[in-house]
Parts: C-alpha cells; structure tokens; sequence
C-alpha cells in the first residue's frame, strides 16, 4: 500500500492546505474502500477520508489541538506561561 499511502497523504495535505512536511503523527487506515488519514500539524487535528480507487476525498474534519497536546508538542509554550 506503500503507493496508496503516498498519493492518500498528499490528497489529505491538498485538502487541509498544510505541506506534507507539517503533517505529523500522519496514520493511514484502510477499509471497506476508503482510506482515511489522521494527522496532526502545529495547531490542528485533521480526519481526511479518501475513495480508495480514485483519491477521491470524501469527507474531512479539523479541529483545533487540544491544550495538553500543544503542551506536549511546544513545551516551551509551557515554560512562558509560567
């Protein structure tokens, strides 16, 4: 699935409008002829859902990241709030 996975994560960034290069925690799941990929970037959780076949995006989500993620991801946001 090495392909898929390639071209699924650059339909997902296409659709968020990150960089593949911000994506990070980026996991591909396949079934029932979608794929989904899951990503986090510096501020933002992504849900893509891509037709298996076509790359297609089907359905996508975003929300922010919440507080304690951002902590664990920029520990030095942690250090100036204090």
């Amino acid at each position: 699935m090495t392909g898929k996975r390639n071209t699924a994560i650059n339909a997902a960034a296409r659709e968020a409008g990150v960089a593949v290069t911000d994506m990070r925690d980026t996991k591909v799941l396949q079934k029932d002829g979608l794929i989904e990929v899951r990503f986090i970037t510096e501020w933002m959780i992504y849900d893509c859902y891509i037709e298996q076949d076509t790359f297609e995006v089907l359905g996508f989500d975003y929300r922010p990241l919440p507080t304690d993620l951002q902590l664990t991801y920029h520990p030095e946001s942690a250090r100036s709030a204090s």
